[in-house]
């Protein structure tokens, strides 16, 4: 038993098992010994790479036999050809659970379990609240002081700036949180929850909003519509909103693609980049996205239709994939990066190839399929044993499993600071980032990150503001690539030591745009001083 133990050992993570089952961790049992005892017939994997349940599943001679599948894979099935995990694994996972979270979503809006505010008592705390200026009343899909990313980053940027303006930040956020549009319920509207200068109100309906918001309203005061994002809300209830409190300007992001589909990333089954094709394509007719499109469709066209809002795109990338698919009517379309990205004179040399030490390959953010995740850690399995190469995850986990040889660095920049990343990056002196996502990111905070930090960045080419990125700012410190086999031989064959030596990698920061309070607050100046010039010229006459 000893002895085959021993030779399970090359095909078995222990770092993976332990992070995987804690159990096993607190209980001081060796985790191999474990799994060949208990762990196998509790469906338990002894790597990320071995699929259990799979192989059992797949060879029930071998399940009937009550044979540990390991063991048989690795004195057997190896040599007979036997699979050990499925084929298109995460694809097949994210196809799955796209139609799963189609059939579990609710028909009606969700109701908070702590009730709703009366429009009298949300009217106090807004009279209590407001301060003598501009009003920017903003939307997104969730509570940007409880959830991370990018479009939460950029409201708490856009708060911090009316903060210094003296503006008022009335947000409003779907009190249950949902995917695609919330369903127009008689009855039963949406709940919204409120957050004014940062300070959460409470929850409120859509119509107590209105009625508390023309009590409270600073007097003569603009307000300005700033929409980031509709998931989760009902868009008829946001323009009953934005009419009825009267506002001054409009703005609609575009931080992804969530107006042109309800699959945000335009990931067909969540799986494979679709372009956006026409709603009553085939390709939509085979997409868990494609089936309420049209009406998806109509209900934000009728939006932008009642507004014609000023559009406004994280990127120049983001916007040309925009109005290249969309006919909605608009009264401009402005490109607003979220952050812009300083880079020192400095160059940092290569060194790796002096000192021995192994080129550091990193993957940034969330272990998630639409990010290259998978992309990234297939090529950290298939380099495992290679010296010359070493990988990190540097972000959170979120229970998503991960080869035991992938060094974990957690980086909560909720917790961390706005820069925690970049630190991270140069404190884990990594040398490439791998950013493979599988759509055209509209921004991609963890590309100029990645930059900041000094690390070269590889990435495939096509669409998306990372290769606009990598053509221009960043065309020194990073390689666009046409496909995954082209990122393999360039492992495989040591051209990456060659292109670093090459490279012109540099550190710095990203600088934070104020998005749209900016722009906001330079149109408020050019009312002023239209109406200065129109007075001057009524006092002349």
């Amino acid at each position: 038993m000893k002895d085959d133990i021993v030779s399970l050992e090359h095909y078995f993570d222990r770092i993976f098992y332990l992070r995987s089952y804690p159990d096993v961790a607190e209980s001081g049992i060796d985790p191999l010994e474990h799994y060949c005892t208990a762990g196998w017939r509790e469906g338990r994997n002894p790597s990320i790479a071995f699929d259990t349940q799979f192989y059992l599943q797949r060879n029930p001679d071998i399940a009937e036999a009550g044979i540990n599948p390991l063991h048989h894979y690795v004195f057997a099935g190896r040599h007979e050809g036997r699979k050990v995990i499925p084929p298109l694994r995460e694809m097949r996972a994210c196809v799955q659970n796209a139609f799963r979270a189609k059939l579990d979503m609710g028909q009606g809006p969700a109701i908070p379990a702590e009730g709703v505010l009366s429009a009298e008592r949300l009217s106090d705390r807004l009279k209590a609240g407001f301060l003598d200026g501009p009003v920017i009343l903003s939307v997104s899909h969730d509570d940007y002081r409880e959830h991370v990313g990018g479009v939460q980053k950029l409201i708490s940027v856009e708060q911090t700036a009316c903060a210094d303006l003296s503006w008022n930040y009335l947000h409003l956020s779907p009190s249950c949180p949902r995917l695609g549009l919330a369903n127009h319920v008689p009855g039963l509207p949406v709940a919204l929850s409120v957050r004014l200068n940062g300070e959460k109100l409470g929850n409120v309906t859509p119509k107590s909003l209105i009625e508390a918001f023309v009590r409270a309203r600073p007097k003569d005061q603009p307000v300005h519509a700033v929409v980031h994002h509709f998931m989760g809300h009902a868009p008829e209830d946001i323009a009953d909103i934005v009419e009825a409190i009267g506002y001054d300007r409009i703005i609609v992001w575009t931080h992804d693609f969530f107006t042109l589909c309800s699959g945000i990333q335009l990931l067909r089954n969540d799986a494979v980049y679709c372009r956006a094709p026409a709603p009553d394509s085939t390709a939509c007719g085979i997409c868990s996205h494609g089936e309420d499109r049209p009406a998806f469709l109509a209900r934000i066209g009728a939006f932008f239709s009642r507004f014609t809002p000023c559009v406004m795109a994280p990127s120049e990338a983001a916007l040309a994939i925009w109005l290249k698919h969309s006919s909605f009517p608009h009264s401009a379309a402005l490109a607003r990066p979220l952050g812009r990205l300083l880079l020192s004179d400095s160059r940092i040399p290569f060194e790796t190839g002096g000192t021995g030490r192994p080129i550091r390959i990193a993957f940034l953010g969330q272990r998630a399929y639409p990010k290259g995740w998978s992309v990234f850690q297939t090529l950290a399995l298939r380099f495992k044993n290679d010296p010359r190469y070493e990988f990190h995850h540097l972000g959170l986990a979120h229970s998503v499993p991960a080869a035991g040889h992938i060094v974990h660095t957690p980086v909560n920049i909720a917790r961390d600071g706005g820069d925690a990343m970049i630190r991270a990056v140069v404190a884990r002196s990594i040398d490439v980032v791998i950013n493979w996502s599988l759509w055209p990111e509209t921004f991609c905070y963890a590309a100029y990150e990645a930059l900041a930090g000094g690390a070269f960045l590889l990435a495939p080419d096509g669409e998306g503001n990372v290769p606009a990125l990598l053509r221009g700012t960043a065309s020194e410190q990073g390689l666009l690539l046409d496909s995954e086999n082209e990122l393999t031989t360039l492992l495989s064959t040591g051209k990456l030591s060659d292109v670093l030596k090459l490279s012109n990698r540099r550190r710095g920061c990203l600088l934070a745009q104020e998005g749209s309070i900016a722009w906001c607050r330079d149109q408020l100046a050019d009312d002023m001083t239209n109406r200065s010039e129109i007075r001057l010229e009524v006092q002349d006459d």
